[in-house]
């Protein structure tokens, strides 16, 4: 009995780490064009609402979206437009990473391929 409590935990443990693996960390980053700030607003509290999102940040004055996600493995820059409901149009310049290890870019962007 004692011994099938150890073995026990170590199988949850097992488990538990292999299920944490499958779904990277990703970050995504852009610029948008939304020339009203509530409606920005608006935007930025549904992006939290997302299923994928962990950290949303929309900012006015530089335009600039910057988001974490969880529960991908992948994300597209067509996926991470959709997100952007009726804006998607005006998102360009995106980058997405692995959050960690992939680096991030400073703003301003400067390498832009959209």
């Amino acid at each position: 009995m004692k011994i099938i409590i150890p073995i026990l935990f170590i199988l949850s443990f097992n488990t538990s780490f292999s299920q944490t693996q499958t779904n990277s960390v990703l970050f995504a980053q852009c610029y948008f064009d939304i020339q009203n700030e509530q409606t920005m607003l608006d935007l930025e509290a549904s992006l939290r609402l997302h299923p994928n999102t962990n950290v949303v940040r929309l900012d006015y004055i530089s335009q600039r979206a910057f988001i974490i996600t969880q529960g991908l493995n992948s994300l597209s820059n067509d996926e991470f437009r959709v997100w952007f409901e009726n804006f998607s149009s005006t998102v360009n310049c995106i980058q997405i990473g692995v959050y960690g290890i992939d680096e991030i870019s400073p703003y301003p962007f400067t390498n832009c391929q959209d």
